[in-house]
C-alpha cells in the first residue's frame, strides 16, 4: 500500500500533509465542509471561512459523533494527502495504509475544493489510483458513501463502480475481472447489462409496475450466477441502487419483502429498500436535511419504528 501511494505522490496527483498545526486544520476544514454539504446543501469554502465552519457548522454537521480529529492519528489504518492538480492543492484525500478484509485500497476523504470542481479531479483520481494498485498487485479500490450523499452516489455509479454492499453505507469498487457495467434507466422501463468486447451482454430488465418492481434476468444472467462470478453477485445491488436514485420501486413481492433481512448488507433490491428507510431515519433523528428520491412502497417510518 506504500508503494501505492508513494506512486501517486511521484506522479503528482496527491501530496503529503504536513504534520504542522495550521495544515493539518486546514485539511479537517475540507472534511468538516464535506459534511455541512452534504448534510444541509450548504456550500461553504474551506479556504476562505474556516472558522464560521468550526464555530456555526461543526456542532450541527458533527452531532451523529462523526470524527474529526487529527487525520494524523488514524496514521496505522489511513495517511491523509492533498489532492493535487498542476503543483497545486485542489482537495483532499485519504488512503489505506493497509488490506483490512477484502485487499483492496481503501479511499475516503475525498473532497474537491469548489474552486476547482467540473474539471474531473475526482474522477482522474480514481481512474489513476485504481491502475496504479493494479500494477502493484493489489486488484482494485473501494470507498463508501451514505445513501443521503446523492451526488456522490450519482457520481461514483456514472464513473461504472460497482456496489458491492451497503452494510454501514454503499460500498462501491472498482476491482480487476468486473468489467465495465452498462445501466439505461427510462421513465418507465430500465436495463442492467456489461460490456464485453464492445458490446453490451443485457443481464436484467426493470420495470415499475405501480408500487413493486418488475424484475427479469437474462439466461446470461443465470450463468453469473451459476458460476459464483463477481458480476452475478454484484450486479442485482449495483442495479438497484442506480433505480433507487432514479425513484423506481425497490419490493418485487410480499415474499421478497419478508426475505428483505438477508439482503441488509448487500445484493438483493429488498435489502437495499429496507437500509434506505434506516438510513434515511437515522440521518432524520440527526437534524440532517434529508433530500432523497422517494421510493414507491417504503413507509419511511421513524428509527424505533423500524422492524
Amino acid at each position: 500500500m506504500r508503494a501505492i501511494h508513494a506512486a501517486l505522490v511521484a506522479a503528482g496527483a496527491i501530496a503529503p500533509l504536513a504534520m504542522d498545526d495550521a495544515e493539518t486544520r486546514a485539511w479537517m476544514d475540507c472534511e468538516l465542509a464535506s459534511l455541512v454539504e452534504n448534510r444541509f446543501f450548504q456550500r461553504v469554502d474551506p479556504a476562505a471561512r474556516g472558522a464560521e465552519l468550526r464555530a456555526v457548522w461543526e456542532p450541527r454537521a458533527a452531532r451523529d459523533g462523526a470524527q474529526l480529529g487529527t487525520p494524523h492519528a488514524g496514521a496505522r489504518y489511513a495517511a491523509p494527502y492533498w489532492l493535487a492538480r498542476g503543483g497545486r492543492r485542489v482537495g483532499t484525500v485519504a488512503l489505506s495504509t493497509g488490506a483490512r478484509g477484502e485487499p483492496l485500497l481503501e479511499v475516503s476523504s475525498l473532497y474537491v475544493l469548489p474552486a476547482h470542481r467540473g474539471r474531473g479531479v475526482a474522477s482522474a483520481l480514481l481512474r489513476r489510483a485504481d491502475g496504479v494498485a493494479r500494477a502493484h498487485g493489489v486488484p482494485g479500490l473501494r470507498l463508501t458513501t451514505p445513501w443521503a450523499w446523492q451526488p456522490a452516489v450519482r457520481f461514483y455509479l456514472g464513473l461504472r463502480m460497482w456496489v458491492a454492499g451497503w452494510s454501514d453505507a454503499l460500498a462501491f469498487v472498482f476491482r480487476a475481472g468486473l468489467p465495465a457495467h452498462d445501466i439505461e434507466i427510462g421513465a418507465r422501463e430500465a436495463a442492467f447489462g456489461v460490456v464485453v468486447d464492445g458490446r453490451t451482454e443485457h443481464l436484467i430488465r426493470a420495470s415499475r409496475e405501480g408500487d413493486r418492481l418488475g424484475w427479469v434476468e437474462s439466461p446470461r444472467m443465470e450463468a453469473y450466477r451459476g458460476d459464483g462470478a463477481d458480476v452475478g453477485c454484484l450486479a442485482p445491488g449495483t442495479f438497484a441502487v442506480a433505480l433507487a436514485t432514479r425513484g423506481y420501486p425497490l419490493v418485487r413481492s410480499e415474499a421478497r419483502w419478508r426475505e428483505r433481512h438477508r439482503a441488509s448488507a448487500g445484493g438483493e433490491p429488498e435489502g437495499l429498500a429496507h437500509k434506505i428507510e434506516l438510513f434515511e431515519a437515522v440521518d432524520r433523528s440527526f437534524g440532517f436535511d434529508v433530500r432523497t428520491p422517494r421510493i414507491p412502497g417504503l413507509r419511511y417510518r421513524e428509527y424505533d419504528d423500524i422492524d
